[in-house]
């Protein structure tokens, strides 16, 4: 009985100790969460829901006084750039195009370029040249779509 309770009490120690660890690593910069952009009648939300370090999760652009396109997010983050393809619908018809965040501090920067069209899907000529101006910042729980 002694050595079940020793290896018991062992066994919880090694389970608490792994716990913290996952509890206290904040260096993933980039959280399941919904990120939001509301500005001049303009509304995008983009609804993480897998990091790992795909991912995955709902675009949603309601630009003011234009048609709003929403749809599926898939793509991979490394060096702190989540760079996807996002398929959506917009009046009607499918489309697909690449889409670009940088993360900082909680927050997903759009990044632009120029798009070259390849099979039918718009893409970056270089995502290494992408800007990153700060024109879009989506903020974490800002959401309203």
């Amino acid at each position: 009985m002694k050595n079940f309770l020793t290896i018991l009490f062992i066994a919880a120690l090694v389970t608490s100790c792994k716990q913290e660890k996952k509890i206290t690593d904040k260096s993933f910069p980039l959280e399941v969460a919904c990120y939001g952009y509301n500005e001049n009648g303009t509304n995008i939300s983009f609804r993480i829901t897998r990091v790992d370090p795909v991912v995955q999760g709902t675009l949603i652009y309601n630009w003011a006084e234009k048609d709003r396109n929403s749809g599926s997010f898939k793509g991979t983050l490394e060096n702190n750039i989540i760079l996807g393809v996002y398929t959506f619908l917009s009046e009607g018809k499918q489309s697909i195009r690449e889409v670009a965040f940088k993360v900082e501090n909680g927050v997903l920067t759009e990044g632009f370029g120029n798009i070259k069209d390849v099979a039918g899907v718009a893409t970056f000529e270089d995502t290494t040249s992408l800007t990153y101006d700060g024109t879009i910042k989506l903020e974490k729980d800002k959401c309203i779509n």
